[in-house]
């Protein structure tokens, strides 16, 4: 469909921009399923304080689970790029998801060891104590 893939190429291009110009980015797909998802559906309506997390809609949206999926792959195979992975998480397991995105993010950043803080301009810099004795006279 020319929409989808005009949406795509758009995704593609903004995702390359904003990494080209240095921002790391990632996209995690946190991936349940459907037996899990109707787990958690009937956790919320056997309890009263996880009622607000239900929407009847919820149901009408389960009986299109495999059309949902067939679209997700589609975006991901078609928006995953090197600069812009996306990264699709077992999520059944809230903490093994937890730990499998954390690990992640900890893999890629810490490459990143020479990243300095941004220097403030020279006069700025020139007006520290001016700038402390102002909020303290305060």
């Amino acid at each position: 469909d020319d929409f989808w893939e005009q949406r795509f190429k758009q995704i593609n291009n903004f995702e390359k921009h904003i990494a080209d110009n240095g921002t790391i980015v990632f996209k995690f797909f946190l991936n349940i399923s459907k037996d899990e998802q109707k787990n958690r559906l009937l956790r919320r309506l056997n309890k009263p304080k996880k009622h607000w997390k239900f929407s009847a809609d919820d149901l009408k949206e389960r009986k299109l689970w495999d059309n949902y999926q067939r679209c997700y792959e589609d975006a991901m195979n078609k928006t995953s790029k090197p600069h812009a992975p996306w990264y699709n998480i077992p999520a059944d397991d809230k903490a093994t998801a937890r730990y499998l995105v954390a690990k992640i993010l900890y893999d890629r950043l810490s490459k990143y060891t020479d990243i300095k803080e941004p220097e403030l301009p020279a006069d700025e810099k020139a007006n520290i104590e001016n700038y402390k004795q102002q909020l303290q006279n305060e």
